[in-house]
């Protein structure tokens, strides 16, 4: 038994894990994040820290551990072959019963005059909040295109 794969270490994909098991699923749980580190609650990324930005985990290993989630950190996902019910990693594969894609959303990328300007900032993680927070010198004036969640926040700041 192969047990359940889930694409994706962020909110949907971590609970997601952590749902199954406290619904009874006794099998296999293999939770996949390109990202290294553990699994992190993105809308805290615009809320500047002492270092950049917080990162406020969703659970910490131990969390994980005991509950027999088989968390892969820093694993890139290649390509999915379904009829052979494998998912192709960077350095091997990894078969699954069922699979899960929680790998959220990119920012679009703006296709009108001025979106290849410098100091164009996108954001979906860590590092990208990072640059974002540090590009602020001052008395500046912001466009914020977007109103999402991450984007309300990155205003409020």
């Amino acid at each position: 038994m192969n047990g359940m794969v889930i694409i994706g270490a962020g909110e949907c994909g971590t609970r997601a894990a952590f749902a199954l098991r406290e619904h009874g699923y006794t099998g296999p749980v293999t939770l996949i994040g390109a990202e290294t580190g553990l699994p992190y609650e993105r809308p805290p990324l615009s809320k500047p820290g002492e270092a950049g930005v917080r990162r406020k985990p969703i659970c910490d290993a131990a969390a994980l551990a005991g509950a027999g989630i088989d968390y892969r950190p820093g694993t890139v996902v290649q390509g999915i072959d379904p009829a052979a019910r494998r998912v192709m990693l960077v350095g091997g594969s990894l078969g699954y019963d069922r699979l899960l894609l929680a790998t959220g959303a990119r920012p679009r990328r703006l296709s009108c005059p001025g979106a290849d300007l410098a100091g164009l900032h996108r954001v979906r993680n860590k590092a990208d909040c990072d640059a974002l927070i540090a590009s602020f010198t001052g008395s500046q004036r912001f466009a914020i295109v977007g109103g999402g969640y991450i984007g309300l926040e990155a205003a409020a700041v």
